[in-house]
């Protein structure tokens, strides 16, 4: 979807399926939804949208020191 030219948003933090796969309740699901935010901000997603804004800032600015900003 990245590649169509179009800006994409991603509002994957706490979602119940992340419940579903690992059996968190909403509260326990920030490892979850950092795993997915990982491989979307490496496919060049322009927006995400999360509840835990300074946690996914850490994880962008480690995932940018490891890979280099994309």
């Amino acid at each position: 979807m990245c590649g169509l030219g179009v800006p994409v948003l991603l509002g994957v933090s706490r979602k119940s399926f992340i419940g579903a796969v690992t059996g968190r309740d909403v509260e326990d699901r920030l490892p979850g939804s950092l795993a997915l935010i990982a491989p979307a901000w490496s496919a060049g997603v322009d927006i995400i949208r999360v509840h835990d804004v300074p946690q996914t800032c850490d994880t962008i600015t480690m995932l940018e020191a490891a890979w280099g900003s994309l």
